[in-house]
């Protein structure tokens, strides 16, 4: 959670979000424990401009890091920190439909067990996701923070005097910026104790910034959640209920039975 909170404050600081991000990681298992984990990271024509310009500025100070594509270099070194096993199947640069262009990589891994999973960048001693599979029963299990006790003393979030026209402002910058995080069962999912689930698919994490954007009250709340990077899963997945755009996993454990 502190880590998508990190990213998203990022593109926020030093990219302006003036053009469209889009960030898919989805583990798939088999019911033998092997399968696939599929990172694919899409910018617009003018995000990747921004970043080339701020590649070319790294060698002085206060350079932004525009390190969001991954080289097969870094996607290599990130293979063998996911686990025994784990390596890395595909790299390849992809261009949508709609002009964007990225990079999809796949990673192929023998022993679900064996698997420490972060979407993005894995830092030394960093939290990751872990499975546990016994029989046809598989366990996710989620890394969480304890939370912080509430400052009494804080200051509560003031919301805009100018709402509407902060909202107007800010969704052609916040266009087409989507992050999902999902696990996928290749043989099908009999039942499970997830919070969102859609067939085969249990959506751990998921943020569409158009939907978001859509209502006041929704763009108030992602203001809100720009202050408090700390949150933990279940803080959020409780504040952000019912908010159309935005899907998150609270539990600290999830049991799902493949078919």
């Amino acid at each position: 959670m502190k880590k998508f909170f990190r990213l998203l404050g990022a593109l926020t600081a030093s990219l302006f979000l003036a053009s469209c991000f889009e960030l898919s990681s989805v583990v798939t298992v088999n019911k033998d424990g092997s399968g696939v984990v599929e990172e694919t990271t899409l910018v617009s024509a003018q995000l990747k401009a921004m970043m080339a310009a701020g590649a070319g500025a790294q060698g002085g100070e206060g350079g932004p890091k525009m390190d969001i594509l991954p080289t097969k270099e870094k996607a290599g070194e990130k293979a063998a920190k996911l686990g025994d096993g784990v390596t890395l199947k595909a790299y390849e640069e992809i261009k949508s439909p709609d002009g964007r262009e990225g990079v999809k990589l796949t990673y192929a891994f023998t022993d679900v067990r064996k698997l420490k999973y972060a979407p993005g960048d894995v830092k030394d001693g960093e939290k990751s996701i872990t499975f546990g599979l016994e029989g046809d029963t598989l366990t996710v299990n989620l890394p969480q923070d304890k939370p912080k006790e509430a400052d009494p003393n804080a200051p509560k979030p003031e919301v805009p005097k100018d709402l509407e026209a902060q909202m107007a402002m800010m969704k052609p910058m916040f266009a087409g910026m989507r992050f999902h995080f999902a696990f996928k069962s290749a043989s099908g999912i009999a039942s499970t104790d997830a919070t969102h689930v859609s067939g085969d698919t249990v959506t751990l994490m998921e943020m569409n910034m158009d939907k978001l954007l859509e209502k006041p009250e929704g763009f108030k709340k992602f203001a809100e959640l720009m202050d408090k990077k700390d949150m933990t899963p279940q803080q959020a997945a409780e504040e952000f209920k019912g908010f159309d755009g935005i899907k998150i996993e609270g539990k600290e454990k999830l049991t799902i039975k493949l078919k």
